[in-house]
């Protein structure tokens, strides 16, 4: 029994089971961590590695039961961790895991070459599989970092290539070592073309996920590139409608002045009834859209006024609270368009009584039918606090609402790829001036908040 333990702890600890642990929980981990956290990485390191070791201890043994074949050996505990450890998205997570498999059974037949040339035992094979290993591993993280990785955008299907390459690879390795098992060529007969092998196919998978990255940093390029193009011209939208509106109330206020200035004169002349006769007359054709908000700044009271309107003609209340000097250092453009997206979604989710096909927004079973709780009140607050310009909006909402790979809002417009840009349009804003943006839906209330830093 003593003899079956000290075996049995043999192999756990032994080179290639403590070498291959430490290569598949460096594939499958989060490496580039803040200085601050590095000592709770390294705790998580340490355990996950006694779980791998574990792991490829425990497989091993059931493939040398089994089917005893260093194929079998490599596949099983890879699999096994990639389903431990998920630090990463399932895609990425699939990808390094087909990687960190080839290069390993590659690193064998380096190893073993290795040795065989300069002598060593056991010890030395691991280490160079271990050190070939990390190397290709920091290649790969290299390619990663250069092309700009954004996990979002990699799906199984842009995977599929370097996994195609991967199977290939191995299926070449279990060719040569299984020609070997079943007496077909002496193994040490291959040698060379092991090594030709194993440095082919260690390049053809590199090449393959080099471009693999790259094409999906030109999509998410391009797609950036749309999206700010439709933020720019939300954006001249909306300053091209406030200056129209702006234009016709400052009409509007020229012609109250002149009028009242008349009524004045009448007044002073005595000829009260001709005054009220006249003030009959003009309030009965004054135009409702006069200005409502009167917070001192002129572009703030004309941008907010505007909005008051749609709502209004959309059935929905504004109480507004806005605290703002005359003069504030953000350009027209930009603050038009942070104003006007704000208002504009809440008054779109206000005014948006239809109802909503089960399950679209969440998978959630108690969001599948939305419910009408009747209130169409949107709070507007905006604020200069210590020089940040804070702008608050929250309206009733009956769900939360439904976020997209890239960060928006999905719209319940019919055409995703034209709407649903307003959160876009609000964070380039924010992020143009240093600030934040928050989205958050709590209690039946959506509250979208935005800070821009201006002093």
């Amino acid at each position: 029994m003593t003899e079956v333990l000290h075996e049995l702890l043999y192999d756990v600890i032994g080179v290639y089971n403590m070498a291959y642990a430490a290569v598949l929980v460096a594939f499958l981990s989060r490496l580039g961590v803040a200085a601050a956290d590095r000592a709770a990485r390294l705790s998580t390191f340490v355990r996950r590695y006694l779980v791998a070791l574990g792991l490829v201890w425990a497989l091993g043994i059931l493939t040398d039961a089994i089917f005893p074949n260093s194929i079998a050996w490599t596949i099983l505990p890879a699999v096994a961790c990639a389903c431990v450890f998920r630090d990463l998205p399932l895609p990425l997570r699939v990808a390094r895991t087909s990687l960190a498999m080839c290069s390993w059974m590659y690193s064998l037949a380096i190893a073993e070459a290795t040795t065989h040339a300069f002598g060593g035992g056991i010890v030395v094979a691991g280490l160079v599989s271990l050190v070939y290993v990390l190397g290709m591993l920091a290649i790969v993280m290299g390619f990663e970092r250069q092309e700009s990785l954004d996990e979002g955008t990699v799906n199984m299907t842009s995977v599929i290539p370097v996994l195609v390459v991967c199977a290939s690879g191995l299926a070449a390795r279990a060719i040569l070592i299984l020609r070997s098992d079943f007496g077909v060529s002496p193994y040490s007969v291959s040698t060379l073309e092991s090594l030709l092998t194993c440095f082919n196919g260690q390049i053809a998978e590199l090449v393959v996920w080099w471009a693999i990255l790259r094409q999906l940093r030109e999509v998410a390029e391009r797609d950036r590139l749309v999206a700010e193009r439709r933020v720019m011209a939300s954006r001249m939208e909306a300053m091209e409608a406030y200056r129209a509106n702006a234009d016709s109330l400052h009409k509007l206020r020229h012609e109250v002045k002149n009028q009242y200035a008349y009524i004045r004169m009448l007044l002073e002349r005595g000829d009260y009834q001709k005054a009220q006769e006249f003030f009959g007359q003009m309030s009965m054709s004054a135009n409702p859209t006069f200005s409502r908000v009167n917070s001192g700044n002129q572009l703030v009271d004309d941008i907010v006024n505007l909005e008051l309107d749609k709502a209004r003609n959309a059935g929905v209340t504004v109480n507004s609270r806005i605290a703002v000097p005359a003069a504030l250092p953000v350009e027209e453009i930009d603050l038009c368009s942070l104003l006007m997206n704000m208002l504009d979604n809440a008054i779109e989710a206000c005014a948006d009584d239809g109802p909503k096909e089960p399950g679209k927004r969440g998978t959630d079973p108690k969001d599948a039918e939305p419910k009408d709780t009747g209130d169409k009140t949107i709070d507007l607050r905006m604020v200069l606090d210590q020089g940040a310009l804070v702008v608050v909006v929250a309206n009733p909402a009956a769900q939360a609402p439904d976020v997209a790979a890239d960060g928006r809002l999905r719209t319940t417009k019919g055409d995703e790829d034209l709407h649903g840009y307003g959160t876009s349009v609000i964070r380039s804003v924010a992020e143009k001036y240093h600030g934040l943006t928050d989205f958050s839906f709590a209690d039946g209330v959506f509250t979208a908040k935005a800070m821009l830093v201006v002093s």
